[in-house]
This record gives structure tokens, C-alpha cells and sequence, in this order.
């Protein structure tokens, strides 16, 4: 956004993913977000109902209820920013992955400005997602080498957002738990090397829900963390496999005194201990990394930083607090968009 003057202005900013979309309202004079909303829409109604006619129209709806309940008019607002799967090909606007490694002005030169009127005409930053970089030769097969490949949308926002608050040098990594696990690399100078994504989260929401392991676990998983069963799990999985731990739980069920939220960990530390096994295999410059940092949310954050801790690395690992989760996503996009190559009509 060429010229740096943030006097009295209000931005929306969107974050939406597979399932879930977030926006925030935020007034960049005083750095603070002045409401939020969160709803159950993303772009899997797309997918299921092969169109984004629903996902338009809820997020629309969303945004007038932003402004009703803060008495704006879409005139208040400078312009909306728009992240994650919402500039895919199911999202609103399809914006294409850059690759890597892409730093900020990357992000900058490639977002779309459009006004829609599913967004009231006010002026929307469609910001990219990014894609591993693969030199492939003439005579390599891509299944040999398809470890390599990898994308994201939405966590280069979140990644260069929690940079802006934690004075790390040096290469690190991001970890960031949900329902993908993304690990994103950082080089020296804080541009994305690039990304390495699990099924983690939903491999613990599935096998919680549509398998025996139903009646051995709570809906809500973990309810508060217990490192030594984090750790359990995470050898469990290390020495016998994750399908044999998994069948673990149904077995301290049978024959143990242990409750719910223990086998709970139990579980979590076996799904953990691969998808940190995943990184530990891929990384091309592990003995170069210096630092973490663990944002996403509780409690896969907490159980992220301590099983990572245990892993015995010469790692500095930082976990995010909730209030930096939260606004990572607001600096990232303000920094992308303060960015001289990023320009507002």
C-alpha cells in the first residue's frame, strides 16, 4: 500500500480455510482488532456443492454484520484483505501459489486487487499462497521425488506475522498445528524457503470419530496437557509404528486405570512423534536451524513445544501466547500490504 499514512484507518481482514473462515476488524491507528467473527463456512461447501455461491453469500453476510454492529458503512473501510483457501480455485478469487523462497514484496508484487460485490465493491487484497520450488530433471520420476513437492495458502501470512514479533535471527523453522501440521522454513533474511504439510490434526479428528477408537476417546480430544503420556505416545509410535499405537489406546482402555484425557495424549504424542519424524527426514538443512517458533492453537501448541523439546535438538523452541497467534495474521497482512509493491486503487 504505497504511502504509509494510517490515520482513522479500518481494514476487514479474512482468513478462510477448509472449513472455518475468520474475520477481523482492525483499526490500524491504534493496532487493535475491533471485532471478529468466526463462521462455519469454507471451501469444502464449495467442493461438496460445486459452487462458492454459499461461501460468497456467508461471507458477505458477515461483513455487513462487522459493519452493523460497529455502525460503518462500506466507506469506513479501506480495503479487505482476503488469505488462505479463500484464493484458490474453491475460494472467491483464484490467485496462483508463488514459489520459493518468497520473501514479503514476493507476496506484495503477486496479490490481486478486485472490488467484488459480494465484498460491497470495497477495495480487496487477494494475497497468494506459496508452492515449493522442484528442479526436476528429464529423467526423474515425479512419484520417486514427490516428498518434495508442497503448498500453503494462508500460512505465509500467519508465518511472517509471528516473525515480526519474535526478535529470532538466523534460519529457523515455524511450526504451525491444525488440522494440516505446516512446518515453514525461514532463511536470514525472513523469506519463506519453503513448506512441508501433514494430515496431522485431521488424522487425529478421523480416527477419533470414525473408528473403535470412538469409544476409547473424548470428542474433545485433549481437555489439558500430560507430558509424560505425550511422550509415551511419542515412543509408542517411534518403536511399534502409528497403526500399533493407535490400537494401544483401545488396549489402556480394556486394561488400564487410565482416563480419557491420558489415552487422549497418549494419542496425540503418536501422531506428533510422525509428523516431527516427516520433518526430521526432509528438512535439507537441519543442523543450520536455530530456532522455532510454535504458534497455531491450544493444545496442539503446547504439546508441539514440549514433544519438540524432547526431541533433544539444540533448538531454541518459542511458543507463541495466544494474543500473538491471534494478531500473526493481522501483522502479516499489514506488512505485505505496507509493502511498496502493493498498491491500492
Amino acid at each position: 500500500m504505497k504511502g504509509k499514512a494510517v490515520a482513522n484507518v479500518k481494514v476487514i481482514l479474512i482468513d478462510s480455510g477448509t472449513t472455518n473462515s475468520r474475520l477481523r476488524l482492525y483499526d490500524r491507528t491504534t493496532n487493535k482488532v475491533i471485532d471478529s467473527d468466526k463462521i462455519r463456512i469454507g471451501v469444502r461447501d464449495t467442493a461438496i456443492s460445486g459452487s462458492n455461491h454459499n461461501l460468497k453469500a456467508q461471507l458477505k453476510k458477515g461483513i455487513e454484520q462487522l459493519l452493523t454492529r460497529n455502525q460503518l458503512t462500506p466507506s469506513d473501510i479501506k480495503y479487505i484483505t482476503a488469505s488462505g483457501m479463500i484464493t484458490s480455485s474453491l475460494g472467491i478469487y483464484e490467485v496462483p501459489h508463488i514459489s520459493s523462497p518468497a520473501g514479503i514484496s514476493d507476496f506484495a508484487k503477486y496479490s490481486i486487487v478486485m472490488r467484488l460485490e459480494e465484498f460491497l465493491y470495497i477495495p480487496c487484497v487477494f494475497i497468494p499462497g506459496m508452492r515449493n520450488t522442484v528442479n526436476l530433471s528429464r529423467t526423474e520420476d515425479l512419484v520417486s521425488c514427490i516428498n518434495e513437492f508442497d503448498v500453503m495458502r494462508g500460512e505465509e501470512v500467519e508465518s511472517f506475522g509471528l516473525l515480526k514479533q519474535f526478535a529470532v535471527k538466523g534460519k529457523g523453522m515455524i511450526v504451525l498445528p491444525g488440522s494440516h501440521t505446516k512446518f515453514v522454513a525461514v532463511g536470514e533474511n525472513k523469506d519463506l524457503l519453503y513448506c512441508l504439510s501433514t494430515l496431522g490434526g485431521e488424522t487425529l479428528q478421523a480416527i477419533q470419530k470414525e473408528t473403535i477408537l470412538s469409544d476409547s476417546l473424548d470428542s474433545r480430544l485433549i481437555g489439558n496437557i500430560d507430558e509424560k503420556m505425550l511422550e509415551y505416545g511419542y515412543e509408542a509410535a517411534k518403536q511399534h509404528g502409528l497403526t500399533r499405537s493407535f490400537y494401544h489406546i483401545r488396549l489402556l482402555d480394556l486394561f488400564s486405570e487410565l482416563k480419557e484425557n491420558q489415552r487422549a495424549n497418549y494419542f496425540a504424542g503418536s501422531v506428533i512423534y510422525n509428523d516431527l519424524q516427516a520433518l526430521s527426514q526432509s528438512m535439507k538443512d537441519m543442523d543450520q536451524i536455530e530456532w522455532l517458533i510454535v504458534g497455531g492453537s491450544n493444545p496442539l501448541r503446547r504439546a508441539f513445544t514440549h514433544l519438540l523439546k524432547y526431541m533433544n535438538h539444540k533448538w531454541t523452541i518459542i511458543e507463541a501466547e495466544d494474543q500473538q497467534v491471534e494478531y500473526s495474521l493481522v501483522y502479516g497482512a499489514t506488512e505485505i500490504l505496507d509493502c511498496d509493491l502493493c498498491t491500492i486503487e
